[in-house]
């Protein structure tokens, strides 16, 4: 990945190329958000919004011939949070964007896609039905729940496209640069107070904000990722750590992820990180008398 982006970096036209190629091929198109997103961090909005409009030229045509426009909401998204990351230099801003506009694509995803919508809803509702014959569930209320995970799947794909291109920069440019960002990640107590504000209004009406409920622990659990790698590097535990706990996370979802997002509202509103470097023992401060005595 290094080799790719260091190519791609090394002038506008290999840029565009790259990008291009990788949106054309099977499997690869979020390379070029990422690269897209590379440029945007690196060079700032002009050269930026150049590769993005040469990238939506094969993007746009595979969205009209196929007829989903998600690659081309990631696009865009991952795009406007590179801006956000370069210009404030702030992760907590950048998961506030990145629920804002993966709730916003989610909305064009439904008037843009709705035979596709309709099309998963049936296949969710059979699964749904093999799983237990006593239940049933509308179309409607299937394509509500859908979307509510489309959002966070979007949400989660963008910041996963945006910290590959951050890390890609950092190695190119500043080395450990983007692990010491991931790892110092926090919520301010007000922004945790308002998701879990936000969280209690979907929860009071289920029916019309029901499906915005997933995307809000986005931030939540993205925060506390960077906690937990805090503590693997803090420990100096090997990478064989990070490996098991992702696989942990994906066999033990339902357990591990709430955790994770009550996590980060305690290290938002205690400070984790302070709290702990506070409870390590200090080295006994030298007396004024000993300096001078050994001196003499």
């Amino acid at each position: 990945m290094r080799s790719l982006a260091e190519f791609a970096m090394r002038s506008r036209m290999q840029a565009i190329g790259t990008s291009m190629v990788a949106a054309v091929l099977p499997l690869l198109g979020w390379l070029s958000t990422v690269i897209v997103a590379l440029v945007a961090l690196r060079m700032g909005a002009a050269a930026g919004s150049m590769i993005l409009m040469w990238t939506l030229l094969p993007v746009g045509v595979a969205m009209y011939m196929i007829g989903d426009p998600s690659p081309a909401i990631a696009l865009v998204g991952t795009f406007a949070m590179a801006l956000i990351l370069r210009q404030t230099l702030s992760w907590e801003l950048v998961l506030i964007a990145a629920v804002v506009l993966s709730a916003v694509g989610a909305v064009l995803f439904e008037l843009t896609a709705a035979d596709i919508l309709a099309r998963f809803a049936e296949f969710y509702i059979a699964y749904l039905e093999q799983l237990n014959e006593a239940i049933e569930i509308a179309p409607e209320e299937a394509q509500t729940v859908l979307l509510g995970f489309f959002a966070l799947g979007q949400a989660y794909a963008m910041l996963v496209m945006l910290s590959i291109a951050r890390w890609c920069q950092s190695t190119l440019y500043n080395p450990e640069g983007f692990g010491t960002e991931f790892r110092a990640q926090r919520l301010s107590p007000m922004i945790s107070a308002g998701i879990v504000a936000l969280m209690l209004v979907c929860m009071l009406f289920p029916e019309q904000l029901g499906r915005w409920l997933p995307l809000l622990t986005v931030p939540l659990v993205f925060t506390a990722l960077g906690l937990v790698h805090w503590f693997f590097k803090r420990r100096e535990l090997s990478g064989n750590w990070v490996a098991a706990f992702y696989i942990g996370l994906v066999f033990l979802f339902q357990l591990i992820y709430p955790f994770l997002a009550s996590l980060a509202l305690i290290d938002s509103w205690f400070n984790v990180r302070a709290k702990v470097a506070g409870a390590q023992p200090q080295p006994p401060a030298r007396r004024d008398d000993e300096d001078t005595d050994s001196k003499e």
